[in-house]
């Protein structure tokens, strides 16, 4: 009789198709995976270590977690696997931008954006984001002295979207124009998680909250392209993200980006710097005030290097441990819990036939809780990010920014502040989960606290 591990070695030599779990008819594994697609994703690495495919009735998936896989898709056979069907359901916000953007025209864009995100300008955005984080903090001071509770995921939002509208655009806009950008940003981004998951469907479905959809992004839309008019008309020569966007030429041609484009990498540019790091801070928080011995050394390491001043450049470079805070809450909870990838002709993954046409599922939630490679992996421990065990590691186990080339381009600016926050925040007072909030994970694009995060901010 043969056994799973045999069966599973022969469809290897053969090309076969790789394991599959047992579903439910019609529908497949979609019943099982729908409540908690990261959870269930994760079982499926502990229970098979391979490649899976995934029966979710509309058609199959394949998972990818393995390190060694997770390098060919994204980095060895790159060139075979393109953003597809489910990235161009973002197109609505994110139009042309690097993030759906394939081929030549991607790498014109990559190479005109790069220069934006250089250690150098990294380093000059420094005290403008400082600035930014102190006038916010400023705000939490009556809500800390009553004892109220504030959503800390919606004050995050609102923090980094501040720093990333002032670095973007040198702009400081009001309450009232940081609302309603943040409310036209959530409307587009919760438009895309149903667009993502329904990917199958055709365009002219009628999703819901659709029209509302449309109109967040024109206001958006018109936001964005009264800046860059006014930029252009002033022929000011500002050093900041725009004006870096509005100088840069193509060295082949000459030729700059239209507004089009520029509107097209804001997005993209607003996206990863406001929305991402938002939730990895959001979920820092919490894992902080759970484990109160990595929260005393993280303010320890604070006090010591900054003694109470707003850091340098130089000085958020010494806080060695606040950004393997950062990086190990990210391993928990990672900003994009999964990428997507279309197959263009057919190839082979650990040994298995892959079809063309084929939708892959990369899951860093689940890679990141691998056993192999993380000791206890659901407990929250920095040191994990220390060199010599980042050194014992695979390179793919641990991938929050993606990887290979289409690596995200921001990741330098988005550490920097996920350090300069928490060590801003932390100087201040001592976000405390408010009595009465249950945490249980809400899954979409990104992963979110259901009823939000409350925490009261007790003053240090």
């Amino acid at each position: 009789m043969t056994t799973r591990i045999e069966s599973l070695v022969l469809d290897r030599r053969a090309g076969g198709a790789p394991p599959s779990p047992h579903g439910y008819p019609l529908v497949g594994a979609l019943p099982r995976m729908l409540p908690d697609a990261p959870r269930f994703c994760t079982r499926m690495m502990l229970e098979y270590n391979d490649l899976v495919r995934l029966d979710l009735g509309f058609g199959s998936i394949y998972l990818v977690t393995l390190p060694d896989h997770i390098h060919h898709v994204m980095v060895a056979n790159h060139d075979n696997y393109w953003k597809g069907d489910v990235f161009e359901r973002t197109r609505f916000l994110f139009g042309n931008g690097l993030v759906v953007n394939e081929g030549e025209s991607w790498r014109r864009q990559r190479h005109l954006m790069q220069p934006a995100f250089a250690h150098r300008r990294v380093a000059a955005l420094l005290p403008i984001m400082a600035g930014v984080v102190q006038q916010r903090l400023a705000a939490w001071e009556a809500p800390s002295a009553a004892g109220q509770p504030l959503e800390i995921g919606r004050e995050m939002m609102s923090l980094t979207l501040g720093i990333i509208v002032k670095t973007m655009f040198s702009l400081s806009i009001d309450e009232r124009e940081l609302a309603v950008m943040s409310h036209c940003f959530n409307t587009a981004l919760e438009q895309i998680t149903i667009r993502m998951a329904t990917y199958f469907l055709p365009e002219w479905f009628p999703l819901p909250h659709k029209r509302a959809c449309r109109e967040a992004v024109a206001t958006l839309d018109a936001m964005v392209y009264r800046i860059i008019k006014e930029r252009r008309e002033s022929g000011q020569d500002v050093d900041d993200l725009l004006g870096m966007l509005l100088a840069a030429r193509d060295e082949a041609t000459g030729e700059g980006m239209t507004d089009l484009e520029i509107r097209d990498e804001v997005m993209v540019t607003l996206f990863g710097g406001y929305e991402a790091t938002a939730d990895a801070l959001t979920w820092t928080w919490h894992l902080l005030d759970e484990h109160p011995a990595v929260d005393e050394t993280m303010r320890e390491e604070v006090a010591s290097v900054l003694g109470g001043r707003p850091p340098t450049f130089e000085e958020i470079t010494r806080l060695t441990y606040t950004a393997q805070v950062a990086q190990e809450s990210m391993r928990l909870y990672p900003p994009f819990w999964f990428y997507n990838r279309t197959a263009r002709s057919e190839d082979e993954i650990g040994g298995y036939r892959i079809p063309a046409g084929a939708q892959i599922l990369i899951c860093p939630y689940a890679t990141h809780r691998h056993p192999d490679f993380w000791k206890v992996p659901e407990a929250f421990h920095p040191e994990r990010f220390e060199p010599s065990q980042v050194a014992g590691r695979p390179r793919h186990a641990y991938v929050p920014f993606g990887t290979g080339q289409r690596m995200c381009v921001g990741r330098h600016l988005a550490m920097l502040e996920l350090q300069l926050i928490l060590a801003m925040v932390a100087q201040r007072y001592h976000p405390r989960l408010a009595p009465g909030c249950f945490v249980v994970p809400k899954v979409g694009t990104s992963l979110r606290a259901k009823g939000g995060m409350w925490m009261i901010p007790d003053r240090v």
